[in-house]
């Protein structure tokens, strides 16, 4: 029978990192980035909706949809930004539980990871084998997130703060991978997980 596990983590905690080394040990490996964008392609209901609510100026001349512009009116305004969750989370829902039910009824004995970020802001939780969180100390996310964005610490704090802490992700989580040190760390604390998988 195969086994699915979400993967979540922090802003800056490594998550392409480590999927990256799930995909390299020949894992099976979804994530909900690439859903979120597939539910509001050209033709589908989720780019109806949303030009419904926001107007064809988040359009552009292709008819597909513009996530600068998209962005500019969400991110500065809570409202709309809820408005537009009204709408996507729904959708990317039903196709991660669709996966999931997928990966649960193959008669492989595969195993697949799963990458949401927002795991258990969604509750997503109890739907997988297990929940694997990544952690990294928190001056070392602050310092990853600064350089990796090029933003100002008031910046990435703001990003980080607006994030369920690492430590209560890590708490609930089935598995952790800390990955506060180097390569090498990280690759033994993947070894490890695989081991318990």
């Amino acid at each position: 029978m195969s086994k699915i596990y979400g993967l979540t983590g922090g802003i800056a905690s490594g998550k392409s990192t480590v999927l990256n080394l799930f995909r390299q040990n020949k894992f099976i490996v979804y994530d909900a980035d690439y859903v979120a964008r597939e539910v509001v392609k050209l033709g589908t209901i989720g780019l109806a909706q949303i030009t419904g609510q926001f107007g064809s100026s988040v359009l552009l001349a292709d008819g597909t949809l513009n996530r600068k512009k998209l962005s500019s009116i969400v991110f500065s305004d809570q409202t709309q930004l809820e408005k537009l969750n009204q709408i996507t989370r729904p959708l990317i829902k039903k196709e991660i539980l669709q996966t999931v039910s997928d990966v649960k009824k193959s008669t492989q004995s595969d195993i697949s990871i799963f990458e949401i970020p927002l795991l258990f802001e969604g509750n997503y939780q109890n739907y997988f084998d297990g929940v694997i969180s990544l952690y990294v100390q928190p001056q070392i996310q602050l310092h990853r997130l600064m350089q990796r964005n090029g933003i100002s610490k008031k910046v990435a704090l703001e990003q980080i703060n607006s994030q369920m802490s690492m430590d209560e992700k890590k708490r609930r989580a089935d598995f952790v991978i800390d990955n506060s040190g180097d390569m090498n760390h990280l690759q033994n604390e993947f070894d490890k997980l695989v081991s318990q998988l």
